[in-house]
């Protein structure tokens, strides 16, 4: 009887895509860390290539349900770079399935506010999509090593 009832319950219980369908960790606590980029699709297009030296760290808030980061850019400095260091501030929305960041540039005088999709999120990957223009659809698979 347990079995017939979880089968027939816990499908709907899954909040995103990929999954996870059950996890002991919140959200908040999956989305905090440092995350790499695994794999970037532009338009259909592999460009990981372009994402190499990039990690991701988020803190999260629970007050705020959503949290700060930084992105660098460039994590061994290999080359001189303007802006090798961004952050920002990011939150769940309501639906708890899309993530917005908002990314300041210049000292805060310059944000960009992105609405991102989560496919999967687990305590060690992070699988985010949105689109860009209405047309170009850009998904990050993010990857978060535990030692």
């Amino acid at each position: 009887m347990i079995l017939l009832v979880l089968t027939a319950f816990l499908p709907g219980c899954k909040k995103y895509e990929d999954g996870p369908l059950i996890s002991l960790y919140s959200k908040g606590m999956r989305v905090s860390g440092t995350w790499y980029f695994q794999s970037v699709l532009y338009g259909g297009k592999d460009s990981t290539a372009n994402y190499t030296y990039q990690q991701m760290d988020f803190i999260y808030i629970k007050k705020i349900d959503g949290g700060v980061f930084t992105w660098n850019h460039n994590i061994y400095a290999t080359s001189a770079d303007e802006n090798p260091l961004v952050g920002g501030t990011w939150k769940f929305f309501s639906d708890r399935d899309s993530f917005e960041m908002i990314v300041y540039k210049n000292l805060l005088r310059d944000s960009v506010v992105t609405k991102w999709k989560i496919d999967r999120l687990a305590y060690t990957e992070f699988w985010l999509e949105r689109n860009i223009k209405d047309t170009i659809n850009l998904k990050w698979q993010l990857i978060k090593y535990v030692f």
